[in-house]
């Protein structure tokens, strides 16, 4: 008797391109190499935002906290980012995390920007 032959099972496990996975490292180091060069370019300015002296103090410290906190998010995004050039089961749920933690960041240093400016006398 010839027996059917045996297939893989509905539960294998998927199999994980290399290719993907120098890719997604790839992606995460130059994203955050990127976004380290960005926060020091913004500290520097965030620093002299003020030399005027036309805002209050409290208000500068808030524009350079509020903006590496964004930085920090941003550059952050990356990592889910990065792992969904391979995770193709969590695809999606990575890229959500890695849009909603860009634009929190993005949100945030906005808002600062905005309020520190809105403030000048």
């Amino acid at each position: 008797m010839s027996e059917a032959p045996i297939t893989a099972p509905a539960t294998a496990k998927e199999s994980v391109s290399v290719v993907g996975v120098v890719c997604g490292i790839l992606f995460i180091v130059l994203w955050i190499i990127a976004h380290l060069a960005w926060a020091g370019l913004a500290f520097m300015a965030d620093v002299m935002a003020n030399d005027s002296g036309k805002v209050p103090e409290g208000k500068h410290m808030m524009l350079i906290f509020g903006v590496m906190g964004g930085q920090v998010l941003c550059g952050a995004a990356g990592i889910p980012a990065g792992l969904a050039f391979f995770w193709r089961r969590r695809r999606k749920l990575l890229l959500w995390v890695f849009a909603l933690l860009f634009v929190v960041g993005a949100l945030i240093q906005g808002g600062v920007f905005y309020s520190f400016f809105s403030s000048m006398a």
